[in-house]
């Protein structure tokens, strides 16, 4: 098969350059060499002239037209899908390549549509920039002339004007792109009588001499504007680059453009009359609310903050560990929440090196992080209704090592060494930097660097007796300015977080010493006694998996489901039990990542050559403040005997059904059955009347059919599930089949189908005539509740261990009642059938398929939903 790229740079040029042009040449030489003739033409059809045009080959330029074509038997048409593309001339008899042939006029059609619809793409995107225009124009004049400039750039034509009628003659307000020699256009003219319709139109093939621009008119598109009263848009000529184009007129879908365009330029005339009248005093009265505004959400901000130091101090007093404490202290600094600076450094005192260390920075360590860690923080704030609780328990999952704090933490910084540490430290000020004051230094102090910012605040943390530290703040990334306002709150948090730091350090001493390291001892080993006897009277299978992934803890309920022994498995890895154990593997390093617990129900693991279902739980590991993740506990309960009882409930409870059903089955059976007795009876009657016995006949036969297609049904519901055959096929194309199936129908209903789908190519693992019977089911049912002229649409999209399949029709929405009855056995809604359509589809999908299956009604319509495994493993 010829190279598509072959093919693309060959249309391209066409489109581009015209013809002839090398690349055709090549793809001509090419389509010789595949159908071995000396002699080929290319010719591309253009419909509206009926003609096959030679733009390849032998005889460039030439034109043949269709009819003729028809019955020259070396010309050979291009089509695809019934629709003519093109044609191959040879000048010889040779050897037809059908399959040749229909590949290459499939390929050739789509590229071609392909540069047809970019070009049509580009002529809509340039009039959508016509909004710029509307907004950039201050006057009705300025618009208008704007207006007609711009659709001659999109729309290229010899000469593009705006007219207005003046009495019984028509006046030329605005033309492009040079100003007609006469601007009076006489009511009486050919022109005129041709041009001024009360309905867009599109004038091809014209022969009339228009005086006012000295030239003679070959096609013309004419809008109306408001109904005539406001003038029309006339554009005269079109004009085509050096490239070819199918129709050298203006086109229908010229004349759309055009007439949208319209429709937006009047509303922007109104636009432009009205906002003129509005914009000075609602620019006033914005102005004035603004100011109101501001001056109240300063003040209540002012408040908030005010609040806010209040909390800060309260958490901090309720905690007794001082790392607790700085962490509540930076929290309630930086959180969005609290007081939202961006970042917050934070140096304790060294008192015998009269240095200050790094401990901690807390913030976003670059601009692509500051969007996501705002976010999560705002939403894990937005959980406390109380602000103290929400910095006290927040505190409990800070992680200080982040990226900043790598930056700093154990350095040692000599505050003398920075004229703003040491006025801090030593004077116990807050110090305010900012740019002014940057740009007065003589030398660049060290702090600067490390920050990169050129404002900054350094809050010293004053204990008792001395300076323990400080806090240096900064807006990094939100660039707001920090104001006095910011300034006498952080004077207030000053010292009470000093003191609060300094009272759980000395509290945290105390502690310590009064501790009995014995009684420390004993209870550790009672409580891992205890831990580990818990754990092996379990009674259920218990695997602790380290940060690494390999075994920790493997109790003896473990021992006993698995059959392996807590000695062989330690420092293992699961996926060493065998294949099956390697998606539980994945599931637990998940878990790591996500630090969120996983549930699993029913999971099969085929164990010693048993099929055992287990309950499966994914908790995190945290240690005993739950900062670190230290790993994942895996619990396995076995559920085989309930999962076992479940499916016999499940048998029980259809068998049941079955049996409401009954009465449902003898009723829908009693009809035929009456009517063939009744039929039979007439025709021992009329035994020797010819016409009435072939007609009782038929009657009889049909019912017999009817008869034996309730009977399957019944049959096909009611039977325990079958053996189904499992193969990979493209779904995309049974759907098609489908369609093919019921296209007659569609058509005969006049049906807006739509086919949407992610992939071209989505492969199951299913039983393919069973899937296929879902699809006649449903679609079959969306073409009787779809009115005539209505919509259906087929989405198929490929999820991530799912394949979903959406069938929507246009119709009246389902309502809630019938909505719950309607997988139920031998419920419709129609005057036919069974009801048991749905229930085989539910459990073809559910029971044979392991899917799922329903419906959603909306506002203008119902979708049926089924979703299937992309791998189906059952037996």
């Amino acid at each position: 098969m010829i190279e598509y790229s072959l093919i693309y740079e060959a249309v391209y040029n066409l489109f581009e350059k015209g013809y002839p042009n090398e690349s055709l040449e090549k793809l001509v030489d090419s389509i010789k060499k595949h159908l071995k003739v000396k002699e080929l033409s290319l010719a591309i059809f253009e419909e509206r002239k009926n003609i096959f045009r030679i733009v390849a080959g032998n005889n460039a330029g030439e034109k043949i037209k269709a009819n003729d074509a028809i019955f020259n038997k070396h010309i050979i048409p291009l089509e695809f899908e019934g629709r003519k593309i093109g044609a191959i001339i040879v000048a010889e008899n040779f050897e037809k390549d059908q399959i040749f042939i229909n590949e290459f006029s499939k390929l050739f059609a789509l590229v071609y549509d392909l540069f047809l619809i970019n070009r049509r793409k580009e002529k809509l995107e340039k009039i959508l920039q016509l909004t710029d225009i509307f907004e950039k124009s201050d006057s009705l004049g300025e618009l208008k002339k704007n207006f007609v400039g711009e659709l001659y750039n999109y729309i290229p034509s010899e000469f593009v004007f705006l007219a207005k009628k003046v009495g019984e003659d028509y006046f030329i307000e605005y033309s492009y792109p040079v100003e007609p020699s006469e601007s009076l256009i006489p009511g009486f003219s050919d022109f005129s009588i041709h041009v001024f319709k009360t309905e867009p139109q599109i004038l091809r093939s014209v022969n009339i001499d228009f005086k006012n621009f000295n030239v003679k008119i070959k096609s013309i598109m004419s809008v109306p504007l408001n109904g005539t009263k406001d003038g029309w848009l006339i554009f005269i000529n079109k004009l085509h680059g050096e490239g070819y184009i199918p129709e050298k007129s203006y086109e229908d879908f010229d004349l759309e453009l055009v007439v949208a365009s319209v429709k937006r330029f009047q509303l922007a005339i109104s636009r432009l009359v009205y906002y003129k009248k509005l914009q000075n005093e609602i620019d006033k009265l914005n102005e004035l609310k603004k100011e109101h505004e501001r001056l109240i959400e300063e003040q209540k901000e002012q408040l908030r903050k005010m609040s806010i130091v209040h909390y800060i101090s309260q958490a901090m007093r309720s905690s007794s560990d001082p790392k607790n404490v700085l962490k509540i202290l930076l929290i309630g600094l930086t959180s969005g929440r609290t007081l939202g600076f961006n970042r917050a450094l934070l140096l304790l005192k060294d008192f015998e090196k009269n240095s200050l260390i790094g401990k901690a920075w807390i913030g976003p360590a670059n601009e692509e992080e500051v969007e996501t860690i705002w976010k999560k923080a705002n939403q894990r704030a937005m959980r406390y209704a109380d602000v103290v609780q929400y910095l006290r328990e927040e505190s409990l999952g800070l992680d200080l090592d982040g990226e900043l704090t790598k930056q700093i933490k154990g350095k040692i910084i000599p505050y003398g060494a920075s004229r703003f540490l040491e006025r801090a430290v030593l004077r116990r000020k807050i110090v305010h930097v900012n740019k002014k004051i940057l740009d007065g230094l003589e030398e660049v102090d060290f702090l600067v660097p490390l920050l990169g910012v050129d404002e900054f605040v350094i809050v010293p943390l004053i204990g008792k007796n001395d300076t323990i530290g400080v806090v240096i703040l900064d807006n990094k990334f939100s660039k707001h300015e920090i104001d006095s306002v910011d300034i006498e709150i952080l004077r207030l948090i000053s010292d009470s977080a000093g003191l609060a730091i300094e009272n759980s350090i000395n509290y945290q001493e105390l502690k310590e010493k009064t501790l009995n390291l014995e009684k420390q001892k004993n209870l550790v080993e009672y409580l891992k006694e205890f831990s580990d006897l818990i754990l092996q009277n379990l009674s259920a299978a218990v695997v602790v998996l380290g940060k690494d992934g390999k075994i920790t803890e493997w109790n003896e309920r473990a021992e006993y489901y698995f059959g392996r022994t807590k000695e062989q498995m330690l420092e293992k890895r699961l996926a060493y039990l065998g294949g099956e154990f390697e998606d539980i593997e994945s599931m637990a390093l998940e878990v790591l990542k996500l630090k969120e617990e996983i549930k699993l129900s029913n999971y099969l693991i085929p164990v010693m050559g048993q099929e055992k279902y287990f309950d499966v739980s994914f908790s995190p590991l945290w240690d005993s403040e739950r900062i670190i993740l230290k790993g994942v506990i895996v619990t396995f309960e076995d559920v085989s005997e309930r999962v076992i009882l479940e499916k016999e409930r499940k048998k029980q409870e259809k068998l049941a059904a079955l049996g409401e059903m009954a009465a449902r089955v003898v009723h829908e059976l009693r009809n035929p059955i009456s009517v063939l007795g009744g039929f039979v009876k007439r025709l021992e009657k009329y035994a020797n009347d010819e016409n009435k016995r072939s007609k009782y006949l038929k009657i009889i036969s049909d019912e017999i059919v009817r008869l034996e297609s309730i009977v399957s049904e019944i049959l096909e519901f009611s039977r325990d599930k079958k053996i189904i055959e499992f193969s990979e096929f493209n779904l995309n194309e049974l759907i098609s089949e489908v369609y093919i199936l019921h296209e007659d129908r569609i058509k005969e209903k006049n049906i807006l189908f739509e086919f949407k789908t992610d992939q071209e190519n989505i492969e199951i693992y299913a039983d393919k005539s069973r899937i296929k019977q879902v699809l006649i089911n449903l679609i079959q049912n969306a073409i009787d509740e779809t009115p005539i002229g209505g919509k259906i649409i087929i989405e198929v999209k490929k999820l991530l261990k799912t394949v979903r399949v959406k069938i929507w029709n246009e119709g009246k929405p389902i309502s809630r009642d019938i909505l719950e009855k309607l997988f139920t056995p031998f419920f419709t809604t129609k005057v036919h059938g069974t009801g048991l359509g749905l229930p085989i589809c539910k459990k073809i999908i559910e029971d044979e398929h392991n899917g799922k299956i329903w419906v959603e009604p909306d506002e203008n319509g119902n979708g049926f939903i089924f979703e299937l495994p992309l791998e189906n493993k059952e037996d």
